[in-house]
């Protein structure tokens, strides 16, 4: 029997952490190819990674506070980001109020690291590759390699610090494990740690990538895959209905079945 929907072509750490929240959310934006419109929260992040990624561009001893507020104009103004933001639907404050907040995120880098004395060996570097016969895609924020010749994984991240009690410690590092399962299987490099970047916050958060924690985050993709492949093949995609369901975009705008008008 044919499946119902044909299982994409590969996965990516953040299609597994969807797939994983809510099965329903991934079908309606796969498969439906209904997608998300960007949110404050959205360009925040890609507006603040994008500076940060020309920062480290420069040489070394360019990467100053100054350095940053001119590549910061000159980006804004180049890709045209005010008019995305005056586009979204849903602003949390006008564009000063948006400024405010990349810049203060950009510069609460220098409080977790001085970046004219960081190396950075590569900055979104593409993996693509298998992981236990499951096809992966991704690109790595930040790739450092220590003098063992291992990987150090890093991201920034411009939201909120997850709440433990609501969200695992090998939930909250998987995107940067399941990065380094990529990176060892595509070119023989083993990761000693990964790290979390919260600029909103200044806290830097570090796991060692043990052999553990590394199977753990192998398992989820495998169960992800045998999960999805699943309900491609029967046409079932769970609702998971809780509390996070008001954030939802597919709820508000009565997309979601499981919210019928």
């Amino acid at each position: 029997m044919r499946s119902v929907f044909t299982p994409p072509e590969y996965l990516s750490p953040s299609s597994i952490n969807t797939f994983r929240d809510c099965q329903m959310k991934f079908k309606i934006s796969r498969f439906d190819n209904i997608k998300e419109p960007p949110s404050w929260a959205t360009h925040l992040g890609s507006f603040t990674h994008e500076v940060l990624e020309h920062l480290y561009g420069l040489e070394h001893e360019e990467r100053t506070l100054e350095s940053l507020k001119q590549l910061a104009g000159e980006l804004w103004t180049s890709n045209d980001w005010e008019s995305k933001v005056l586009a979204l639907e849903e602003p949390q404050g006008d564009i000063k109020a948006f400024k405010i907040a990349a810049f203060s995120n950009m510069t609460n880098l220098w409080k977790l690291e001085d970046p004219t004395e960081t190396d950075l060996d590569e900055m979104e570097l593409k993996v693509d590759t298998e992981v236990e016969g499951v096809r992966m895609l991704g690109f790595i924020d930040r790739l450092q390699f220590n003098d063992e010749g291992s990987a150090i994984i890093s991201d920034y991240k411009t939201g909120k610090i997850p709440n433990p009690n609501f969200k695992s410690e090998d939930d909250k590092f998987f995107q940067l494990l399941a990065y380094a399962l990529m990176l060892e299987a595509e070119s023989g490099v083993p990761t000693s740690q990964v790290e979390l970047l919260y600029l909103t916050h200044s806290a830097k958060h570090e796991l060692a990538a043990t052999p553990v924690k590394l199977s753990i985050a192998k398992g989820t993709i495998v169960e992800t895959k045998e999960s999805l492949d699943a309900a491609c093949a029967s046409g079932n995609f769970h609702a998971n209905v809780g509390k996070l369901c008001d954030w939802c975009y597919y709820k508000k705008t009565n997309i979601c079945p499981a919210f019928p008008k």
